[in-house]
């Protein structure tokens, strides 16, 4: 009895020393010179309607408990999200030799844990299980980002509670001002939202390319015979150069 006891403690013992892993982890990273203190993960998300997005998820360099989870989507549409990840406000940059990577002094995950998502399907490594000539469009987008994010949290279930904002570039201001719109008219419980921030947002082609033009003349890119040319033909009302024929 008293050995049975014994390699019952012994087995317990061994048990606490193996470190788990869980099977999205990434357990080594080509080309990076700098220790990590961060754990990091990447995969696939049931994105539903036979849709699997590509993430790459890295935990807060702080309190991963505690600190928000951020999902992060860049735009086109078509951008890769891996763009964010590498180039921008991802915890490592690429070099100069395309092969290894540095540390990134103000990466947000210092503050944060980061989903990186690669949406639609067909961008980066997402994908979708049909053919690949079809169609879509931001109301499918939405749906698929919205499953996404769910089985993100059934895959990590400890990061529920954690406060999560939606960030991300340019097109991606489409996709996140509809996705915090979906959650909201759910009532999703499931996703503790508490903010968006969009950067450089498309929110209108029309105000875009209006504003563009106003800016490059304020700024003397323009000069007056060109800018009075734009006033003389814009289309409809004064200042909407959208359609303009010259």
């Amino acid at each position: 009895m008293l050995l049975l006891i014994l390699l019952t403690i012994l087995f317990k013992l061994y048990l606490n020393s193996i470190v788990f892993c869980l099977p999205d982890e990434i357990i080594s990273l080509p080309g990076i010179n700098f220790t990590l203190n961060f754990k990091h993960y990447s995969g696939y998300l049931d994105a539903g309607s036979d849709n699997l997005f590509f993430y790459w998820f890295v935990e807060s360099q702080g309190n991963p408990k505690i600190d928000p989870l951020v999902l992060w989507l860049n735009g086109g549409p078509g951008c890769s999200s891996l763009g964010g990840l590498f180039n921008e406000l991802g915890p490592y940059l690429i070099n100069k030799d395309g092969k290894t990577l540095r540390q990134n002094p103000y990466s947000w995950n210092k503050y944060a844990s980061i989903i990186f998502l690669e949406s639609p399907a067909w961008v980066g490594f997402s994908y979708k299980n049909i053919p690949k000539n079809v169609t879509t469009g931001d109301d499918e987008v939405v749906l698929a980002n919205y499953a996404a994010l769910k089985d993100f949290l059934k895959k990590y279930p400890s990061f529920k509670a954690n406060p999560l904002f939606l960030t991300g570039e340019s097109y991606a201001s489409t996709y996140l001002s509809m996705l915090a719109s979906k959650i909201v008219d759910m009532k999703e419980t499931l996703l503790n939202l508490k903010g968006v921030a969009i950067g450089n947002g498309v929110m209108s082609y029309i105000i875009l390319q209006n504003t563009l033009l106003d800016y490059n003349y304020g700024h003397g890119l323009i000069d007056e015979q060109l800018w009075n040319k734009f006033k003389v033909n814009c289309c409809k009302c004064v200042g909407n150069y959208f359609n303009l024929v010259i």
